[in-house]
């Protein structure tokens, strides 16, 4: 009929085809990978999974977001041996809390006064975790080759949070079935053998 509005084009895929790419390659990517066998024992340790999964999706987004907008400039923000130090020695810290913490009963969950922590500690562990990690690089070269960055960085972040959170879901029902001891002296292991890990990387 003559005089009808015109019809909007139609939305296309195409339109959000970067952010799609980002997400499926950083989810292969951050499959088996350390990330979610941590997220299993924070969320067996800690549990309060929504403020692990609060914590993780803060720390992913702006790791993730940080390599899309500034990639190039991340290795000069810190030297990387000093980095890895760094890194290293607070894994091997907290390795040392868990350690410390796994002597307690399985019945003392944690206070409310201490709940106001467990959201920073996601926050610490998962930042510390992705930087320089196989899954903030294959976003560094993503948003070399993709535009816009800001699909790349959101695309990525939804990518890794979506293949975690399910670990995190597996890791509270699993406290249900262990023993808490167990699962305390389990997060201590894997913590100080990361941050051994990373610690004798830069020494070597």
């Amino acid at each position: 009929m003559a005089g009808a509005p015109a019809r909007p084009p139609a939305p296309s895929l195409r339109n959000v085809e970067t952010l799609l790419i980002a997400m499926a390659v950083v989810a292969i990517a951050e499959l088996g990978d350390k990330t979610q066998l941590v997220a299993i024992v924070l969320a067996g340790r800690l549990r309060r999974p929504l403020l692990i999964a609060a914590g993780m999706a803060v720390a992913l987004g702006f790791m993730h977001g940080l390599a899309a907008f500034a990639g190039r400039w991340l290795d000069q923000l810190l030297p990387d041996r000093l980095l890895g130090w760094i890194i290293g020695t607070g894994f091997c810290l907290m390795a040392l809390w868990m350690l410390r913490s796994s002597g307690h009963s399985r019945a003392n969950v944690p206070r409310p006064s201490s709940q106001r922590h467990v959201f920073l500690i996601a926050l610490f562990t998962f930042a510390m975790l992705e930087f320089g990690d196989k899954s903030q690089l294959t976003t560094l070269g993503l948003a070399a080759v993709l535009d816009p960055a800001w699909q790349v960085g959101l695309g990525a972040a939804l990518g890794s949070i979506m293949i975690n959170l399910p670990m995190i879901w597996l890791g509270y029902r699993l406290q249900n079935q262990l023993p808490q001891r167990l699962i305390q002296r389990c997060a201590a292991a894997l913590f100080a053998l990361i941050g051994a890990a990373v610690l004798i990387t830069q020494a070597l």
